[in-house]
């Protein structure tokens, strides 16, 4: 729920144009123990979350509108510092939405699928993310199509000057098509890459296609994702999800997950061959619209050379405003 700070209205005989900035957050506190894939384990309590976002938007009239997010996350694994986290602003008029700015790009898969809520398998079976500059348009289409377009600098730039030709990193550039008419949702994703072939490792493309379906007492999704590499490797991620409620307060969610590589015998991802899984199931209990608790679980192969798999578990309170 937004807490409203500050309202400004600028009323003239031919203008109903205003200003207002809002203030929104999150708090999560939760205790976490992992085992990672040598055996060697860890647990503790600790805050997990601890966001504040601005808000503020304005009425360009003639059915347009800016908006721009702020984000402030003071969690303890930054340091306990306060640190930035999405920053975005957005134009949107009778035709399209544009966005720009700095933040980090969704799980696709687990996204479009409708999988895990909270830990999810992202960094650990699946690609892990990271925070870019970043712009975009999405278009509808009509008919429950939208088109997408979003250019994504290099991960190890941020801010003005940096970008595809201050890096020998990679950029990338995301095209999705989506379909949602009543429980369905389906998205197709198209991914091209900048600075290829200065490694093996360097990805060349990526296609994906994930979606679910709204069953009424679940909800159930599936996803696969196929990258090439420079050095011929190829990479396919799949997904399948579910979630529901068990009744009054309570939901359930599962997520599956696998990777394969295939890599010549000389590739420097040859060591990554094979396919390795892992699962994710969480519990969410609603004390109320804003506050809940979530219970996780997961296990998951880190790499194909882990003796064992990997582990976690998570209990964490919730608390929006």
């Amino acid at each position: 729920m937004k807490k409203t700070l500050i309202a400004l209205a600028a009323v003239a005989a031919a203008s109903a144009s205003y200003a207002q900035v809002s203030l929104s957050g999150e708090f999560a506190y939760g205790y976490l123990a992992t085992t990672n894939g040598a055996g060697a384990s860890s647990s503790g309590g600790g805050l997990d979350t601890a966001l504040l976002t601005f808000a503020a938007g304005e009425d360009l009239g003639g059915g347009n509108r800016v908006d721009v997010t702020m984000k402030t996350d003071g969690t303890n694994g930054r340091g306990g510092n306060l640190a930035n986290d999405d920053q975005v602003i957005e134009l949107t008029t009778s035709f399209a939405k544009f966005k720009a700015g700095s933040w980090k790009p969704g799980d696709w898969l687990t996204g479009y699928t409708g999988g895990a809520t909270w830990y999810g398998l992202d960094g650990k079976v699946l690609s892990s993310r990271s925070y870019r500059d970043s712009i975009g348009v999405s278009i509808p289409m009509g008919n429950g199509l939208a088109l997408s377009a979003t250019v994504y600098e290099p991960a190890n730039v941020l801010g003005e000057g940096g970008g595809n030709a201050g890096t020998s990193a990679q950029g990338n550039n995301v095209y999705t098509l989506t379909y949602a008419a009543g429980p369905m949702m389906l998205a197709a994703g198209y991914v091209t890459y900048s600075n290829v072939g200065a490694t093996d490792a360097t990805a060349n493309t990526v296609t994906r296609f994930a979606g679910n379906y709204n069953l009424g007492a679940a909800k159930v999704g599936a996803g696969i994702q196929t990258a090439n590499y420079a050095g011929g490797a190829t990479g396919t991620q799949t997904t399948v999800s579910v979630s529901g409620s068990l009744g009054g307060n309570l939901s359930a969610n599962a997520q599956w997950a696998s990777n394969k590589m295939d890599a010549a015998a000389t590739s420097v991802q040859a060591p990554a061959n094979g396919t390795r899984s892992g699962y994710v199931v969480g519990l969410q209990y609603n004390l109320s619209k804003q506050t809940y608790a979530i219970l996780n679980y997961g296990n998951y192969q880190a790499a194909m050379s882990d003796a064992q798999n990997a582990n976690f578990s998570a209990l964490t309170l919730v608390k929006d405003f």
